[in-house]
C-alpha cells in the first residue's frame, strides 16, 4: 500500500489581507518532479540531480515574501536549492534541466544558489524581490544573501524554485508580504505531517555510485604508478647518486651520467664536483 493521503477540511475564507492561493504551476515542471499535497508539494526523482525546476502558479509583487520548506534530501549528491524569480509567465512544456546556467544565460530571470549547508531537511527558506532589484534570501538558520539582479519589478514576476542537488523534495507554505499598515499571507496550506529527513540511495544510484568509486580508484593508481615509473624502471646505477630516487638524466664533463636535473642545480651550486670522482665541474 502506498502512503495515506494527507487530507485537511479546508475551512479558510479569503477576507481583505489574503493574498490569495499560491501553490505551484501545475504544468510548468521539471521532467523529473511530482507535485502533490494539493500542488504545494514538488518531489524530483532521486535517480538525478537536476530537471527539478518549478514556479509559482501566480505572479508575486516586490517584497512578498515566498516561503517553503526543504523536506527531504539525498547525500550522494552536491549542490543546494536554486531560488530566483521571472518576468517570463511560465508556461506548459519542456524546462531546461537547470537554473543555473540554463535560466540565468537568458533575459528576464534572476537565480541565485542556497549553498547545501544552509539548507539540510527541516530548513525553511524565505526569498523575495526587495524594491532596488535585488533577489533577497534567508534561512530559518540564520543565513542571509542577496544577490542584484536586472529583472523589470513594473512586469509580473512569477517565483522559481529549483530542486536541486542533495535537494529532493520541498513544501511551498506560501508567502508574505508587509506594509506599513498591515501584513497580508496567501491562504494557508493544508496541514502536512510529511517526515523530513534524508533519503536512502534508490538501488540503481547505488550501483553507479560504486562504479564511479571504482572507477576513481583505479585512475589515481594508475597515476601513481605512472609517477614512480621512471624510478622503478631503472637500474640502481640508472639512478641520481644524490637522491636515488629520479633518473640519473645529465651526464658530467668526466663522463659520469649520475645526476638528476633538480639535484644538479643544487651540487653545481653547493659542491662544484662530480659526486662520483670529485673531478671539478
Amino acid at each position: 500500500m502506498g502512503r495515506p493521503k494527507e487530507t485537511t477540511k479546508d475551512t479558510h475564507v479569503c477576507g481583505l489581507t489574503c493574498l490569495g492561493p499560491l501553490t505551484f504551476h501545475p504544468g510548468a515542471v521539471g521532467k523529473k518532479i511530482t507535485l502533490s499535497h494539493g500542488t504545494c508539494r514538488a518531489s524530483r526523482d532521486l535517480e538525478t540531480f537536476r530537471d527539478g525546476l518549478v514556479f509559482s502558479s501566480r505572479p508575486v509583487k516586490p517584497r512578498e515574501k515566498v516561503q517553503f520548506r526543504v523536506e527531504r534530501s539525498l547525500l550522494a549528491w552536491d549542490g543546494g536549492v536554486r531560488i530566483g524569480f521571472t518576468n517570463v509567465r511560465p508556461a506548459a512544456g519542456p524546462l531546461p534541466p537547470m537554473a543555473i546556467p540554463d535560466l540565468t544565460d537568458k533575459l528576464g530571470y534572476g537565480v541565485m544558489q542556497v549553498p547545501q549547508r544552509y539548507c539540510p531537511p527541516g530548513t525553511m527558506i524565505t526569498f523575495w524581490m526587495d524594491p532596488t532589484g535585488n533577489l533577497c534570501y534567508k534561512t530559518s538558520t540564520g543565513t542571509f544573501d542577496c544577490n542584484q539582479t536586472d529583472l523589470d519589478l513594473s512586469q509580473p514576476l512569477w517565483a522559481i524554485i529549483d530542486v536541486y542537488g542533495q535537494s529532493t523534495t520541498v513544501l511551498l507554505l506560501g508567502s508574505v508580504r508587509r506594509t506599513s499598515l498591515v501584513i497580508k499571507k496567501s491562504c494557508p496550506i493544508p496541514r502536512s505531517t510529511f517526515k523530513c529527513g534524508y533519503e536512502d540511495n534508490p538501488p540503481e544510484l547505488k550501483k553507479r555510485i560504486e562504479v564511479t568509486q571504482k572507477k576513481k580508484k583505479q585512475h589515481q593508481e594508475a597515476q601513481s604508478n605512472n609517477a614512480s615509473s621512471l624510478t622503478l624502471g631503472c637500474r640502481q646505477e640508472d639512478l641520481c647518486a644524490v637522491c636515488l630516487d629520479h633518473e640519473a638524466c645529465l651526464a658530467l664533463r668526466c663522463g659520469h651520467r649520475c645526476l638528476c636535473l633538480p639535484c644538479a642545480n643544487r651540487v653545481f651550486a653547493e659542491f662544484g664536483t662530480c659526486p662520483l670522482c670529485r673531478q671539478i665541474i
